[in-house]
């Protein structure tokens, strides 16, 4: 395809995008009807065991039809669902009756925190400042399973990092499933007084309809903060928040020397201490002396070969997880610069300090700092001395949806520095037009004494959305200069501006009709890059046709054309996919794709142009509520003229035994075909409440290799383990 016709193509796609914004733009926004609740305060102790028997519960419920979001929007459950909200001095309670016309099909399992997303669940989200910018989720499962994070403003998406200290139970009965949960008031940031106002909305999930329900309604257009009812409590008070966390943590590595001969074990024993102090009711500061960031899990393998840009890494690091929905910085996550805060530049911190809070409702803030032990005197003369990482956060929120905030991160070390300065908001009109932007600018000096700073080391990004039930519009302009440097951020690219645009549009099926049928989706977008250095453009446009079915199933077909340039090559490519997902029955779930794409092979020189498949396996088996096997395959090749390129397989394998909420065993092994690697990984956690734990680990890689003349040869030969190692981590946390 020649350049023009790329150019006609992206002309007839804004062009129509237009017409559609503009004919829609007489729309009348939805009416917004507000409620408010009131808790319930109890003197009784409420015993969290799932069983609804205290006289509390036996009060009138609050009886509202749950309205679907997902995948059809505007429908009622076809099963009720019955709220309770309480409190005494100390505690949230939240206890729920989930009606079910069929509890035998209910889907749910004994699993460890945070794995329930393919169960049945409900949901609490708390907006304990009730300001509109920061809320606390709470799910449960109907085994009593906990799942939690935060909803920011900013995302649409729920963070599921943060693990917060809170009780639940459920019982499964002949009528469906009832809930318990008991939210401590000081692991929550609130504005204490007499009369203390929160946001609450709560949700629903029933897996085999494949719905998730939302009361209040969450409206086109909006999500959680958006949609909140007011709860009104009475004399809530600051609870005194003192949390001291001690750990200690034993380690061993070994190493083969020969095949017949291995190292000495490296031993090391580290304490380790945290302690957290709610200065208010909304204020909390932080600080680590040798923390423990050892990961109870390893990364997920990647396909790292033939990649233009560095492979993310999702942050599993508990400082560095918890409270982080305040640093969240708005830029374009489809973009080229997805993270302002990536925290996983921070290697191997030796402390770590953080402050976070509100103040008069409005205003939320973060600061962390962290120095970064990761030197090596072979490469770096500058051993003994330590990388310094300081990150700021401030955001104003007016309104529901609507905030203006600022960012600050940096990294110094040995006379060189990188400091980025940006400012973000969103901006919320007429219900349906959500406008976006953020500016960066950044200063820095490299280890040759170099100071870079000027326009070239800026970032820009504009982002409008329009939706309604039918149609969602999506423009964005992103600028990314050519010196931008980002050492605490995650960078794909640099020197361009950036044009997107995309247009969705629902066909929602007639469910008298057709009910195992929900949506169908057809949405086309249309990218163009242009580079600030090589004046040459690179351009995207593909269609997509999504369809959402019960039993969780969805089927996805994809069409694109692009245009890349690389090494002062233009390269035209063509690209097809399928994908489709399905949960069979309650243990069994599967997911696949299949790819063939025209791709460059970036490592040659000059590099070329060839064709390959990309196939994705996972099959998720429950045989029991205790038992867990998950189970997925990765397949990338490349050829050209008949030649292999490359050829890459990946093979996960996880097998869990839950034997209750606390304790687990966990089998884990990873191969990658290219690297002729193997990764194991055998733990055995019991956790009482998150920071209580007990880890026990062992780890193995294995390598193909060859010893030949006293020394190894890579990729060849047998399949050794080259390294083993072994853990053991207990802590306590102390709360007062």
């Amino acid at each position: 395809m020649k350049k023009k016709s790329f150019t006609a193509i992206g002309g007839l796609v804004i062009l129509w995008m237009l017409g559609l914004w503009s004919a829609q733009l007489s729309a009348k926004p939805a009416e917004k009807v507000d409620e408010t609740i009131s808790g319930v305060k109890v003197d009784e102790k409420i015993k969290i065991d799932g069983i609804l028997d205290e006289k509390i519960w036996q009060t009138p419920a609050i009886k509202k039809k749950f309205i679907t979001t997902t995948p059809l929007y505007g429908y009622e459950l076809p099963y009720d669902t019955l709220v309770w909200v309480a409190y005494d001095k100390e505690n949230l309670y939240f206890a729920f009756r989930c009606l079910d016309a069929e509890p035998d099909k209910i889907k749910t399992a004994i699993t460890k925190r945070d794995n329930i997303t393919g169960d049945d669940w409900v949901s609490a989200s708390i907006d304990a400042m009730g300001n509109g910018q920061l809320g606390y989720l709470l799910f449960v499962n109907p085994n009593g399973i906990q799942a939690d994070g935060v909803t920011s403003s900013m995302h649409s998406d729920d963070d599921m990092a943060a693990d917060f200290v809170w009780e639940s139970s459920a019982k499964i009965t002949k009528d469906g499933y009832d809930v318990e949960i008991r939210l401590p008031l000081n692991s929550i940031g609130f504005k204490s007084g007499k009369n203390v106002e929160m946001g609450l909305l709560f949700r629903r999930r029933i897996s085999r309809l494949s719905y998730i329900g939302a009361w209040p309604e969450i409206k086109l257009n909006r999500w959680i903060l958006t949609s909140e009812t007011k709860a009104e409590f009475k004399d809530l008070k600051k609870q005194l928040k003192l949390e001291i966390l001690p750990d200690l943590t034993h380690s061993s590595q070994g190493a083969r020397l020969t095949p017949d001969q291995w190292s000495k074990n490296v031993k090391d024993t580290e304490f380790g201490v945290g302690i957290k102090y709610g200065i208010t009711s909304s204020t909390t500061a932080e600080i680590t002396i040798n923390p423990d960031f050892s990961q109870v899990e390893s990364d997920a393998l990647q396909v790292e070969v033939n990649q233009r840009y560095p492979l993310f890494y999702t942050e599993k690091r508990p400082f560095f997880m918890e409270g982080m929905g305040i640093f969240n910085f708005w830029t374009y996550v489809y973009g080229y610069f997805p993270n302002a805060v990536y925290t996983r530049q921070i290697v191997n911190p030796g402390w770590g300090a953080k402050l976070t809070g509100n103040i008069g409702g409005k205003f939320s803030f973060g600061v962390l700092s962290a120095g970064d032990d990761t030197w090596d005197t072979s490469v770096i003369p500058n051993k003994e001395k330590q990388a310094f990482f300081g990150i700021a956060r401030g955001k104003y929120g007016f309104g529901k949806d609507n905030y203006v905030g600022f960012v600050y991160t940096g990294r110094t070390f040995a006379g060189q520095y990188n400091h980025l300065f940006g400012i973000d908001g969103s901006i919320r009109a007429a219900e349906r037009h959500w406008f976006r932007a953020s500016y960066i600018y950044t200063a820095s000096k490299d280890s040759s004494g170099n100071v870079i700073d000027g326009p070239d080391t800026g970032y820009g990004n504009f982002t409008y959305t329009y939706g309604t039930k039918a149609i969602i519009l999506v423009g964005n302009l992103e600028h990314i200069g050519k010196d931008l440097r980002a050492d605490a951020g995650y960078l794909q690219r640099r020197g361009i501006n950036v044009l997107r645009s995309a247009i969705y549009y629902n066909i929602y099926a007639n469910q008298k009709k057709l009910p195992w049928l929900k949506v169908i989706t057809p949405y086309f977008v249309f990218d163009i890059t242009r580079d600030l250095i090589t004046h040459k453009d690179d351009v995207r446009v593909g269609s997509v046709l999504s369809i959402y079915f019960i039993k969780d199933a969805t089927l996805a077909f994809t069409y694109q054309r692009a245009r890349e340039n690389w090494q002062g090559q233009a390269f035209d490519m063509d690209a097809l996919k399928a994908a489709a997902a399905i949960r069979l029955s309650n243990w069994l779930r599967l997911t696949g794709s299949l790819l063939w794409k025209e791709g460059i092979y970036y490592y040659a020189n000059p590099a070329f142009m060839g064709s390959g498949y990309g196939i994705t396996f996972t099959a998720d088996i429950q045989p029991s509520s205790k038992l867990n096997q998950n189970f997925s395959f990765t397949h990338s090749d490349l050829k050209k003229d008949g030649v292999k390129i490359y050829n890459v397989d990946i093979l996960y394998s996880k097998t869990t035994y839950q034997f209750n909420k606390y304790f687990f065993l966990r089998a884990l092994i990873q191969y990658n075909s290219y690297q002729e690697r193997l990764l194991t990984d055998f733990l055995a956690s019991f956790t009482l409440i998150p920071g209580t734990v007990l880890h026990i680990g062992y780890g193995g890689m294995y390598e193909r290799r060859d010893w030949v003349d006293n020394r190894w040869i890579p990729l060849e030969g047998e399949l050794y383990n080259i390294k083993r190692s072994f853990f053991a981590k207990v802590s306590y946390l102390w709360r007062f």
